[in-house]
């Protein structure tokens, strides 16, 4: 059995902002970059045998500061990044309503239906994910636990696929920033049996 974490970057001036920003490489705040350090002391006491993180740098950092009290090897994939938004990219769920009216309510509603004008789907955004991870875990046969540090969105594609639910429950995952979430990890076969054990636990950083 292997053991993956995954955890979701700190805040980033564009979350604070609600502006959607997808595969723009937006760094952590202030506040983002105290989450990541709260992050890793919480996880400092777990083993993490290896660590793939998305390319972008606001996942990146929060790797880096987990890592700080494991010192392990980080990959990084830029298959692992966050939904690419596209056109609606930088823009406000208010500016995306006015100008493709009831288009980013259908995306919440039916994930599976909607494809982002100039961007991706969530079917796209899985394949590519889990071709990052599922390659990443194959580079080791052994039992370990694995640290994935990416996107609120690329990691309910990927609690999708790992607990063969369809795309369409993906936001029934809630993904704070930096919250931690564990998969006991089995096989991908459809008698295997991955549990999700731990979702969104945001505790370490309730009183920043």
């Amino acid at each position: 059995m292997k053991t993956i974490y995954f955890v979701r970057h700190g805040e980033t001036d564009w979350n604070r902002l609600g502006r959607y920003q997808g595969i723009a490489d937006i760094p952590l705040n202030e506040l983002g970059l105290n989450q990541a350090k709260a992050c890793g002391k919480a996880m400092k006491s777990i083993h993490i045998d290896r660590i793939i993180s998305s390319d972008l740098n606001r996942a990146k950092v929060t790797a880096d500061a987990i890592n700080a009290y494991h010192n392990v090897p980080i990959k990084t994939d830029e298959g692992l990044r966050e939904i690419n938004f596209g056109e609606w990219e930088t823009l406000s769920f208010e500016e995306i309503e006015t100008g493709w009216p009831g288009m980013i309510g259908q995306m919440y509603r039916r994930p599976d239906k909607v494809k982002i004008p100039g961007g991706e789907s969530f079917h796209d955004v899985q394949k590519r994910a889990w071709a990052a991870l599922e390659s990443f875990i194959n580079e080791n046969d052994d039992d370990e636990t694995i640290l994935v540090t990416c996107h609120g969105g690329t990691i309910r594609t990927l609690l999708c696929e790992l607990l063969h639910l369809p795309i369409g429950y993906a936001w029934n995952f809630s993904q704070g920033n930096t919250g931690i979430s564990r998969v006991f990890y089995y096989g991908m076969n459809m008698d295997d049996h991955n549990i999700l054990n731990l979702l969104n636990d945001t505790k370490h950083i309730e009183n920043l």
